[in-house]
C-alpha cells in the first residue's frame, strides 16, 4: 500500500502555526539578549585592576551582586544565541546571505558555550571568602591553565568575529545600515582601552558588541507585524 504523502498546502498549513510563534519569539530573544546583558554588566562588581587577585576580591565582595551579574550574563547570552538562529530569515536575497548565516551560526554556538563559564563567578567568588588570597589566586590560576580550558572559555572570540559577520551580511543584504557595522568595530576597539576599573564605561561599550542582533530583533518583528 503507497503511504500518503501530504500536500504542499497541507504541509504550509502545518507549518504555520509553528512559524508564527517562533518568528516573533526569535525577534523577542534577538532583544532581550543584549538587555540582559547589558544588565549583567552593569551589576558587576568593580574591581581595580584585571589581576585575578582583584577580580577574586571583587567576586567575593558582595555575594549576592556577584551571583546577579552571573544570572544575568548567563541567561542573556543564552537567550541571545537562541535569536541568533533567527537572524538569516530577514535575508530574502542571496547578497550578504552566506556571511549572515556562517556569523549567526558562530556567535550561537560561542555564545551558547560561553553562557556557561559565568559558573567560574560562583567558584571564585567562594574562594575569595574561604581562602587565604594567595592560596585563592594559585587554585585560579591553576584551573585556567588546564590543558583542555582554551577550548572552553577560549571560544568567545567565535562570538565577535560571528557578530561582526552578521552586522556586514546585514547591510550588504539591505537590511541595516553600515552604520552598524561601524559601532560594533568602535565597541570592539574601545573594549582594548577601556580601564577595567571603570566599570559601567566598560559594561556600556561591551554591551554595544551585541547591538547586531538588538537590531536584527527589531527588523524581525517589524516584519512579523507588518504581515500581521
Amino acid at each position: 500500500m503507497t503511504p500518503l504523502t501530504p500536500s504542499p498546502e497541507t504541509e504550509a498549513r502545518v507549518a504555520e502555526p509553528a512559524a508564527r510563534f517562533l518568528r516573533p519569539a526569535g525577534g523577542v530573544a534577538l532583544v532581550a539578549g543584549p538587555v540582559l546583558v547589558f544588565a549583567g554588566m552593569m551589576t558587576c562588581p568593580p574591581q581595580s585592576s584585571d589581576s585575578t587577585a582583584d577580580y577574586v576580591t571583587a567576586l567575593a565582595r558582595d555575594f549576592f551582586l556577584t551571583e546577579l551579574s552571573a544570572i544575568l550574563l548567563h541567561y542573556g547570552l543564552l537567550v541571545g544565541a537562541l535569536g541568533a538562529l533567527a537572524v538569516p530569515g530577514l535575508v530574502r536575497g542571496r547578497r550578504g546571505r552566506l556571511l549572515t548565516v556562517a556569523g549567526a551560526l558562530a556567535a550561537a554556538v560561542s555564545m551558547l558555550n560561553v553562557s556557561g563559564a559565568v559558573r567560574d563567578d560562583w567558584w571564585r567568588m567562594i574562594l575569595g571568602r574561604q581562602l587565604e588570597m594567595d592560596a585563592a589566586v594559585r587554585l585560579s590560576d591553576a584551573v585556567d591553565k588546564a590543558a583542555f580550558m582554551p577550548l572552553w572559555s577560549g571560544t568567545e572570540i567565535f562570538a565577535f568575529l560571528g557578530l561582526l559577520a552578521l552586522s556586514v551580511g546585514l547591510a550588504r543584504a539591505g537590511v541595516a545600515g553600515w552604520w552598524l557595522t561601524v559601532v560594533y568595530v568602535a565597541a570592539f576597539v574601545g573594549m582594548m582601552f577601556i580601564p577595567i576599573h571603570l566599570t559601567y564605561v566598560a559594561g556600556t561599550v561591551f554591551t554595544l558588541m551585541f547591538l547586531p542582533l538588538a537590531v536584527a530583533g527589531v527588523r524581525v518583528l517589524r516584519r512579523e507585524r507588518a504581515g500581521a
